[in-house]
């Protein structure tokens, strides 16, 4: 028995030694671990507060080079650029020479892909440091000495690329009597009037800035005259007169748009053969004449009673349009929104020299209306159209012109469209009124003296367009300050 406890306490025994050993191993073992842990910890702390400090000192480089960047885009000094970005760089907790930290602006920068480009700002900051409280116990643990190190954040910022976008404004004023020149010239001339209304407005695209005739509209000796609007890219004087609506102090003067012409875009006159050749009609109780091509000119001069004119498209090629001395001048199967006459002043022998004018005078009664979009004729809207290729006139120019002269009652409706030559209208009594009256004037030049009224009501039934005004206007939004790098 003896025996056996004596066995069993040895056993005993033994295993407890080994135990002993083993959490001796163990403790040692963990001791020895302590400063790998610590490391660790040391290592993982160290990490976050770089990163959280490359964080600020980038960001604080970032205010820094857009604060020098918008200095640079409104043109301040270097000096201003560089004083501005250290007070950026400071407000954000990095202030230059202060704590280890260096602040450096450069305008332009030194470096990168920026180098030297003259709209941009670089700054640089850098901050020496020692290492953090468990990173200096693991260097003493393991026999170091403390480290230091520099962390470094840079930003460039520049001036982002201009923005512009273009507005372009039509005016509601409907131009009725329209004078296109673009040059500095007297572009409308009117005079001895006695009571002149109208709905709509009296335009020059010339951009003369004098007085009187030197003006681009000049208006003298009348009794009263009422306009929609007075629009002129130049000046205008009115002198020796009872009323004017607008005044010359609200009218639209020295305008920066463009008149638009309506008519720009009207087709080319295409007259075809000739089928009449020096068509004249000398006297006669009436006469009735069809569309076609009038070459060398129409001619229809004193001792007849009536005229009148089959609805089409009348072509008075090489020659001028005369109708004088007649008492009557009418379409008489014309129905106003259904059909109408155009008379087009053209040449055919590629001679534009050879195009003529119109000249209408002392005459008792004229009715002629334009034909509308739906008639299917060539120049919708267009009574009287002068082909643009004519040689261009002057204010003062007697042939190629559109004149009219002494009409008692007349009443034309539609557009009378000479580009290139001057309109010139005396003692006309317009028998259009505000309701039906359609009569839109468009010359290189206006000159207009006794003439009563005009109205463009009516216009829609006729497809006659008004002239507009645009304005352009271009905003350039200069580019925001922005980080490059």
């Amino acid at each position: 028995m003896w025996r056996a406890f004596s066995r069993t306490f040895g056993v005993l025994r033994a295993s407890t030694r080994r135990l002993v050993r083993d959490e001796a191993g163990s403790i040692g073992l963990l001791v020895a671990a302590i400063p790998v842990v610590a490391g660790v910890v040391a290592v993982g702390a160290e990490t976050g507060s770089f990163y959280r400090l490359k964080r600020q000192m980038q960001n604080a480089a970032d205010d820094a080079a857009l604060s020098g960047s918008i200095d640079r885009i409104n043109g301040l000094s270097t000096s201003t650029i560089a004083n501005d970005a250290l007070y950026e760089a400071r407000r954000n907790g990095f202030a230059n020479g202060a704590s280890n930290v260096t602040v450096t602006v450069n305008s332009p920068p030194t470096s990168g892909n920026f180098i030297n480009a003259n709209g941009a700002v670089e700054v640089i900051i850098q901050k020496s440091s020692q290492s953090f409280v468990f990173g200096t116990v693991l260097n003493a643990f393991l026999g170091k000495a403390s480290s230091t190190f520099t962390v470094t954040a840079r930003s460039v910022a520049a001036q982002a690329a201009s923005t512009s976008s273009t507005q372009t404004a039509t005016s509601t004023n409907k131009g009725c009597l329209v004078a296109l020149t673009p040059l500095a010239e007297q572009g409308v001339y009117f005079s001895s009037f006695n009571n002149f209304t109208s709905d709509c407005a009296l335009v020059s695209n010339g951009v003369a800035t004098g007085r009187e005739s030197n003006a681009s509209i000049y208006m003298t000796s009348f009794n009263s005259g009422s306009f929609q609007q007075i629009w002129t890219r130049g000046s205008f004087t009115a002198e020796s007169y009872g009323s004017l609506t607008p005044l010359p102090s609200n009218a639209q003067t020295m305008q920066t748009g463009t008149v638009v012409d309506p008519y720009a875009s009207l087709a080319t006159p295409s007259p075809g053969t000739c089928t009449y050749t020096n068509f004249s009609y000398p006297s006669g109780t009436s006469v009735t004449l069809t569309p076609g091509t009038y070459c060398g000119g129409l001619s229809i001069r004193g001792g007849v009673n009536n005229v009148y004119f089959s609805p089409g498209t009348y072509y008075v090629a090489n020659g001028d349009l005369y109708i004088t001395s007649v008492n009557n001048v009418s379409c008489p199967t014309c129905v106003d929104g259904q059909t109408g006459v155009t008379f087009v002043l053209t040449q055919t022998t590629g001679n534009y020299s050879n195009i003529g004018g119109v000249y209408i005078s002392s005459e008792n009664n004229v009715t002629l209306s334009a034909p509308p979009q739906s008639s299917g004729q060539p120049f919708p809207g267009v009574l009287f159209y002068q082909d643009r290729n004519a040689p261009i006139g002057t204010m003062t120019s007697t042939s190629k012109i559109f004149t009219v002269t002494s009409l008692n009652n007349a009443k034309l409706s539609g557009a009378v469209y000479f580009p290139n030559n001057r309109i010139d209208i005396s003692s006309l009594n317009n028998a259009g009124n505000s309701t039906n009256g359609c009569t839109v004037w468009v010359g290189r030049y206006l000159k207009f003296t006794s003439y009563n009224n005009n109205y463009v009501a009516g216009c829609g039934t006729f497809s006659t367009k008004w002239a507009t005004m645009q304005t352009t206007a271009t905003t350039t939004i200069a580019g925001k300050a922005k980080i490059c790098e």
